[in-house]
């Protein structure tokens, strides 16, 4: 019976899955970004009208 080392492939695996998260959070940075920015922009003209 021949064992495979299977180490390499785990780690890739995981390099490949930390890789995806990291593209996923840093493509809904900007919506998150633009979002707060369209928040502060409203608050800051409602204060702006009273």
């Amino acid at each position: 019976m021949i064992l495979k080392k299977t180490e390499g492939q785990n780690l890739i695996e995981y390099a490949i899955v930390v890789a995806l998260v990291s593209a996923a959070m840093a493509a809904m940075s900007t919506y998150v970004f633009r979002s707060v920015q369209a928040t502060q922009k409203a608050v800051t003209q409602e204060f702006a009208n009273e």
